[in-house]
């Protein structure tokens, strides 16, 4: 963690409140994360944070289907599965 900048831990925090709020049945609004941050000593997060994680996943289906998704952005293609023609 001493490695990540202050905007990176913001951000983690502030994903960890949703995820803590989502498991917990909880409403996922900006006043419940920022509660949730200050209850867990995160008080230095960026008070931006809340409010657009909150406009994005707020709804417990987004926050789901986030969860469950492999992966995440791209990555390439995979490789070639070795010789087709019979060359082995």
């Amino acid at each position: 963690m001493d490695k990540l900048s202050k905007q990176q831990k913001d951000e983690y925090a502030t994903a960890f409140a949703i995820l803590a709020l989502y498991d917990g049945g909880g409403e996922i609004s900006s006043d419940q994360i920022s509660e949730l941050l200050k209850a867990t000593g995160n008080t230095e997060v960026e008070a931006f944070y809340p409010i657009i994680f909150a406009n994005f996943m707020s709804d417990p289906k987004k926050v789901g289907e986030l969860i469950a998704s492999p992966g995440g952005a791209g990555g390439g293609g995979g490789g070639g599965g070795g010789p087709t023609t019979g060359d082995a």
